[in-house]
């Protein structure tokens, strides 16, 4: 869900903190595209129809991913679970759209290799020995909504300009601890994605330049589910925010995280 330029993927994830990230108990699977495989373009365009939103992204951008280190950040790997649960790993090539998720699934410990654009043609075995048929086919269809469900509770401040998606400028706001923050309101087009009728609003820190908090809505009526995004990190050329948080408390981390410009050996081999 993730290729350079559009992802398939939108909102990975319902957001429920710290539930289930396989899509399958109400997680929020985002409804970005992904983009064609091969090398990303020489730099960001980084411009939206809403000026304030080019104005907001851009900030952004050279905050968490200056010298165009999105375009740059080729291959990703990175944990998620929750405080005392289990801990999804994945491998990611961005630029040639090939994933590997590894995750503790009924019957024992899952790893499935994919390319994101056809999932359902990868590979899957079930502790170390490989699965087949409607199993198979199964194991390959949750896997690939673990990617997408996780890689959005990641990535989402760098996937505002992916095709499908829709920006609009909410104003300025100051919340009860006289913060100041940016809001913008992404929601998708039909058929974009898992969940369309998600909607998320990104507050961007007027001090920071960092989205360091999100409001997710089921749909547009639905009620917000906040989470604010922290400690931010700098891995490679871009930096992420490991830990979600409710009212203070932990609820979704991403212990392990590595962001790199080239493909380490063996990084999405098959188990031993």
């Amino acid at each position: 869900m993730f290729r350079t330029g559009a992802l398939v993927l939108v909102s990975l994830l319902t957001v429920a903190c710290g539930s289930d990230a396989s899509g399958d108990r109400g997680d929020t699977e985002s409804p970005a595209g992904e983009s064609a495989i091969g090398e990303p373009a020489a730099g960001p365009a980084y411009s939206f129809s809403d000026p304030d939103v080019t104005r907001v992204y851009q900030r952004m951008m050279s905050a968490i991913a200056p010298e165009n280190g999105w375009e740059r950040a080729r291959y990703l790997e990175f944990d998620r679970g929750s405080p005392g649960g289990s801990v999804r790993r994945h491998r990611w090539d961005r630029w040639e759209g090939r994933a590997r998720v590894e995750a503790e699934v009924e019957g024992g410990t899952m790893v499935a290799l994919f390319e994101t654009d056809r999932p359902a043609e990868g590979r899957v075995w079930l502790d170390g020995t490989e699965v087949m048929g409607e199993d198979a086919s199964a194991l390959l269809a949750r896997a690939y909504r673990t990617h997408i469900n996780d890689g959005y509770w990641l990535l989402m401040p760098f996937k505002w300009d992916d095709p499908g998606v829709t920006t609009r400028y909410l104003g300025s706001q100051e919340d009860e601890d006289g913060r100041q923050w940016e809001v913008v309101e992404l929601a998708f087009d039909d058929g974009i994605g898992i969940t369309p009728q998600n909607m998320y609003h990104a507050f961007v820190s007027m001090e920071t330049g960092r989205m360091e908090r999100w409001h997710h809505f089921a749909n547009p009526e639905a009620s917000p589910s906040p989470s604010e995004w922290t400690e931010w990190r700098r891995y490679g050329p871009i930096e992420l925010a490991q830990n979600r948080r409710v009212e203070g408390e932990i609820r979704s981390q991403f212990p392990h995280l590595r962001v790199e410009t080239s493909v380490p050996e063996g990084a999405l081999d098959p188990p031993a």
